[in-house]
């Protein structure tokens, strides 16, 4: 059972408990490892009369996470009484975490729980690991992988990268393997690889001030390479947490892959690689109109974009998706698999970028609807019940994600929040009973007609069942055809 699927009343209570004392912030910082800046964030919104535990627990929903892990994560925190607010939706097996029960549990188990009560003294705002992780995009890894009986490892289809026998120790854990480094180099085709001294110069050694973001694997620096501005995502380690760090190379090897293979000029373009030094890293052409994720909610006046750029933002896109869906390899589309505003970056002139493909999968052969994976990805606001519930991945996964990222356009509403009936953009906005004039982003006047028309092929490509879905094709013939009359 998921997160975002726990009753009002529990819920409540829930928040309630561990908003006294500010115990949110260990559950955040140093359980869920949040970053300040989310951390931040929830205080913000605590500010105008928000749960900072239910605002927490909005942003790890979105990810998919699920009852069974927030009841690890409280029995780390040994709160008792939180964990049984909530016991009801976990499998009664699990209710021996439970104080006085957890001699019941198997030895192993048990002393892995012992050992993470260490963590109980450490300070959310310094913990080493205080990093978004593998919560942002990976919506069903093993949150606690030391309790694998607990929460789910379940591979890809794809599988994991064999770990050979002959290691190139370059970080703190896991061992980046000479199999490791021929896999990026043989992905990475003509991209070039770069030395790490080159990055770490480029960032005056990892400056804080350079840092365009953070969530993921790690964070993003500007650099300057080779007289040209950068961005470099530096892929940050985590102590004795292999899994974690195999997906890093995985989803790295994902990436160099498809940005080699697929050049488009709505595709966000690789400059180079580094493998071998203390951070596996990846640099980009540097989006100096930042993401579309910032741009929508900027309070900026001067950053707000207009209509006209906003429609061109989705043919753009669009464009970009069509590319990766019809531009076939072996006879099989490419699925990004992780569309939304976050991942859409944009240059000077704001033409869009798509970013981040370290979700992306192979679709299906042209003769079939569809192919069942065995794991989920995604960001849980922007993705189908097709694919939640039944794993099936196609195309229209990224078109229905692309319909939400249409409503984001028009509204520059939040893809997901507590304060609305409809907690999700794509039921609150099919669902509307009024005047659909009263959802357009009000601080940018005239434009109904381009605004109507973002919105009603924005529904098309948020229909419930994939075969009545547009492709992404026709997706970008609808927008051309959108007026730009005032």
């Amino acid at each position: 059972m998921y997160i975002y699927n726990l009753p009002y009343q529990q819920r409540k209570k829930l928040c309630e408990l561990i908003d006294k004392d500010n115990k949110w912030k260990e559950l955040g910082g140093v359980h869920m490892k949040y970053d300040i800046a989310t951390l931040d964030s929830i205080i913000r919104l605590v500010k105008k009369g928000s749960s900072p535990t239910s605002e927490l627990l909005t942003i790890w929903g979105h990810q998919n996470h699920t009852i069974l892990e927030l009841f690890v994560l409280l029995r780390r925190m040994e709160e008792y009484q939180a964990m049984t607010i909530v016991k009801q939706f976990v499998d009664n097996k699990y209710h021996v975490l439970i104080k006085d029960q957890v001699d019941e549990l198997d030895p192993l188990v048990r002393q892995l729980l012992l050992e993470n009560k260490k963590i109980k003294n450490v300070d959310y705002k310094i913990h080493p690991d205080n990093y978004d992780g593998e919560s942002e995009k990976v919506i069903n890894a093993p949150l606690v992988p030391k309790i694998p009986a607990i929460v789910s490892n379940e591979n890809n289809e794809s599988g994991y990268l064999p770990i050979p026998k002959s290691p190139v120790n370059i970080g703190r854990s896991r061992m980046i393997t000479a199999s490791d480094i021929s896999t990026v180099a043989e992905s990475a085709g003509g991209i070039p690889s770069i030395p790490y001294e080159d990055l770490q110069k480029s960032t005056n050694n990892w400056d804080e001030s350079t840092v365009l973001g953070k969530g993921g694997f790690g964070k993003v620096y500007k650099g300057t390479w080779k007289c040209t501005k950068v961005a470099i995502k530096r892929l940050d380690q985590k102590d004795n947490q292999p899994e974690y760090e195999t997906e890093q190379i995985k989803q790295s090897i994902t990436e160099l892959h498809c940005l080699n293979a697929y050049r488009h000029d709505n595709v966000l373009p690789l400059y180079g690689y580094s493998i071998g030094g203390p951070h596996p890293c990846l640099v980009y052409q540097y989006m100096a109109g930042g993401s579309l994720d910032n741009r929508l909610h900027t309070n900026d006046p001067k950053k707000v974009l207009n209509w006209p750029s906003r429609l061109n933002i989705a043919i753009g896109v669009a464009r970009g998706l069509q590319f990766l869906h019809t531009n076939m390899i072996n006879n099989k589309p490419l699925v990004h698999g992780d569309i939304k505003s976050a991942n859409i970056l944009l240059d000077p002139s704001d033409q869009p970028r798509i970013g981040d493909f370290g979700l992306a999968r192979e679709g299906p052969q042209s003769q079939y609807t569809y192919i069942r994976v065995s794991r989920i990805h995604g960001t849980r606001p922007y993705l189908p019940e097709e694919f939640l519930r039944a794993k099936k991945f196609s195309t229209k996964v990224d078109t229905y994600s692309f319909g939400v990222l249409l409503f984001e356009l028009a509204t520059s509403l939040a893809p997901h929040s507590e304060r609305r009936d409809d907690k999700f953009l794509r039921d609150h906005v099919v669902n509307y009973q009024g005047d659909i004039l009263e959802l357009k982003d009000k601080r940018i006047k005239e434009y109904d007609d381009c605004f109507r028309g973002i919105l009603e092929i924005g529904k098309m490509c948020v229909r419930r069942w994939a075969k009545e879905r547009p492709e992404m094709v026709n997706v970008l013939i609808l927008l051309e055809g959108v007026s730009l009359s005032q």
